[in-house]
């Protein structure tokens, strides 16, 4: 995909508070700065490779969960996910971004997600994605792990736009101890009449996103979706994003929790989805 005019940088002043939100809420609405004509023909590829997969019944939460690779940038991973190019403009192109938000020490995934809600389709339940509970990075105040949406419409309730807890990614709720873990954890599984997974949280902000917009939020912050009660699919591109390093980020000047400083650097990776002692009320 070519890169054609941009349009302008955002202002220090604003990826300044995009960045405090980030670390606050979990979340921060920027511009993508994507090229002009990139949106439709996103539009399009995510159509095709929508037409051609195969919708399993537990994606009707989601929609669909196509995954795809990169060809410069692979899931080494997943080996098995086909490849595309047009995967290393989606991981590529935000780099400018990210280091303007202090995220350039971010790696990605090597893999985007085509996430599509057709017409009248469900809510996505609540849940939160970090699998690291067991380790005490979990407690980082900075991000460890984010996800990049681009969505390709304009969203509000009536479609489906995503639902967050602000504030959730480094405080323990009640709704914590009420989760089925998300997606093959038992998500997939769940009756669309669980008051937990689909409640109304007090605390639950809507998050409407303009077309060209990106929305990056922290692995750990519980979200989830409205239903898309209009008569128009909504998709949305995800990527997810990691820090390279478990160390402190040589740049931060906030506190640090001790169970971080006295973290073993050798702290091995176990994947666990369910909050323990690292998340606190």
């Amino acid at each position: 995909m070519t890169h054609l005019a941009k349009t302008p940088q955002p202002s220090s002043e604003e990826l300044k508070q995009a960045r405090e939100q980030l670390l606050k809420d979990g979340y921060c609405l920027v511009d993508g700065l994507l090229p002009d004509g990139s949106v439709q023909r996103l539009r399009e590829w995510s159509d095709e490779w929508l037409k051609r997969s195969e919708h399993p019944p537990h994606w009707k939460y989601q929609g669909s969960d196509v995954k795809i690779s990169g060809v410069r940038n692979q899931a080494k991973r997943s080996p098995e996910f086909p490849r595309d190019e047009v995967v290393d403009f989606l991981i590529e192109h935000p780099a400018s971004i990210l280091s303007a938000l202090g995220l350039s020490d971010f790696k990605a995934g090597g893999a985007f997600q085509i996430i599509s809600k057709p017409p009248l389709a469900l809510a996505l339940y609540w849940h939160q994605d970090w699998a690291r509970w067991d380790d005490p990075i979990s407690m980082s105040p900075w991000p460890q792990q984010v996800f990049l949406n681009w969505y390709l419409t304009d969203t509000f309730a009536a479609n489906g736009c995503i639902r967050v807890i602000p504030g959730s990614h480094l405080r323990r709720l009640e709704l914590h101890e009420h989760l089925v873990q998300a997606h093959e954890g038992g998500g997939y599984n769940i009756k669309e009449t669980n008051e937990w997974m689909f409640i109304d949280h007090p605390d639950a902000v809507d998050v409407p996103v303009k077309v060209g917009q990106l929305l990056i939020g922290d692995a750990r912050l519980l979200h989830g979706t409205h239903p898309n009660q209009s008569t128009e699919r909504r998709t949305v591109l995800l990527g997810w994003y990691y820090r390279r390093s478990n160390k402190i980020p040589p740049d931060w000047k906030g506190s640090v929790p001790k169970e971080i400083i006295q973290r073993d650097p050798e702290f091995p990776f176990r994947f666990n989805r369910k909050p323990g002692e690292y998340l606190r009320a």
